[in-house]
């Protein structure tokens, strides 16, 4: 299984170095046009503000077999869950390709009964019923955009995370957990907390004939501790996305990702989103409804019970 995993990883990452020369050959003659629309089309280009909401609910039922046989030796164990993340997201230009990012997480966790979550190489479990909601961690980060043609576009670029809960309590932990596998251990930084997390993130943008948009990206996160006892993490996320809008600024998508927790037992964890959307090319309101679902263990097949299936919605306007 691990094998499997590992070349399915090793074939996003290809696909990611690929499929820029098949844009460079795809790449129609240079058409008189305005810098904006030869600009503006890519996401990581502009202005942006939205808000990014993931929710994950989840429950399962287990027999549980007593150590001493009797007439009652036989339980039914029941967990639920349920994980609601809303980040507030903004992209701001300062000039030429040089972009300003920021973030800022809001979460709200219900767990009952046992759970079950692989913190990167730290197994965490409460059997107690906790509910809360808590600020999580903002980004603030800086990243370069630029057309190396017409219609493909690079970005690259360096953020840092700030623990707003260097010491957890118990409670307020549980509650993270809720929320931490919703993407399928992508963007931890967001709701790991007691951690400082700095990331690198590298990508293309391509599209053609402004019907078909292909997005690749690399990006490794190393996670610092702030506690004593706790070990440094690193994580390398891969995604691809496909998006055919075929009727101007609707479009429909899907999102292939792979994320490698390099200190867990978890080699790589898979996971597929298909998408529907709303993207003007230059500027205006945007919105995407999506529903990421983990492809293989641990957190797969997502549509089984106790299994990561999350919604995502996505809101805003660019300018």
């Amino acid at each position: 299984m691990s094998t499997t995993k590992a070349s399915l990883g090793t074939l996003f990452l290809m696909l990611s170095l690929a499929t820029p020369a098949l844009a460079q050959e795809a790449a129609a003659p240079r058409q008189p046009t305005t810098d904006k629309t030869k600009e503006r089309w890519a996401k990581s280009q502009g202005g942006r503000f939205g808000f990014e909401i993931d929710v994950l609910s989840s429950s399962y039922q287990k027999q549980v077999i007593e150590a001493r046989p009797g007439p009652d030796d036989v339980t039914l164990e029941e967990a639920d869950r349920l994980g609601v993340t809303i980040t507030a997201v903004a992209q701001y230009k300062i000039f030429a390709g040089l972009h300003l990012d920021a973030e800022m997480p809001f979460a709200y966790g219900d767990v009952s009964g046992r759970q079950d979550t692989d913190l990167f190489g730290k197994p965490f479990w409460s059997e107690a019923d906790y509910s809360d909601f808590f600020f999580g961690n903002p980004t603030f980060g800086l990243h370069y955009a630029g057309n190396a043609l017409p219609n493909l576009a690079i970005f690259g670029g360096m953020s840092l995370t700030v623990p707003l809960h260097p010491h957890p309590s118990a409670d307020l932990e549980v509650a993270a957990v809720a929320n931490f596998p919703a993407r399928a251990y992508f963007d931890a930084q967001r709701v790991l907390l007691g951690h400082w997390a700095l990331r690198a993130r590298i990508g293309t943008e391509i599209h053609f004939g402004k019907v078909l948009f292909l997005t690749h990206d690399v990006a490794s996160q190393i996670f610092m501790p702030t506690r004593a006892g706790d070990f440094t993490k690193t994580v390398i996320e891969q995604g691809n996305e496909i998006e055919f809008r075929p009727f101007g600024n609707f479009g429909l998508g899907m999102r292939l990702q792979a994320a490698f927790p390099l200190s867990s037992s978890n080699s790589a964890q898979l996971a597929a989103e298909p998408f529907i959307g709303w993207e003007p090319l230059v500027k205006g309101s945007f919105a995407r409804v999506g529903a990421l679902v983990a492809l293989d263990d641990d957190l797969g097949f997502g549509l089984n019970q106790g299994k990561v299936a999350t919604i995502r919605v996505a809101l805003g306007s660019k300018w």
